[in-house]
């Protein structure tokens, strides 16, 4: 398993998703998960979920998907 680099950046917790994707993209590929984040524009233009965060390897035994309207965390009602 991949060591970290030791890093803490301050992110304001209150700026939104935008702001730490990255830093946790990294994160994950520095314990060895592949990660991605992807928009897909035809979904989009279809009123579909367009917006998808898919992982793999390391220490996950599985990979996993999930989907939805928007890359920030929607709330429920």
């Amino acid at each position: 398993m991949a060591k970290g680099m030791g890093r803490r950046p301050k992110v304001d917790l209150d700026s939104g998703v935008e702001d730490a994707t990255m830093l946790i993209l990294e994160w994950l590929g520095e314990q060895g998960v592949g990660a991605m984040i992807r928009v897909d524009a035809e979904r989009m233009r279809d009123g579909l979920p367009a917006w998808t965060f898919a992982a793999s390897g390391g220490p996950l035994d599985g990979g996993m998907r999930a989907d939805g309207g928007s890359a920030g965390v929607e709330s429920s009602p």
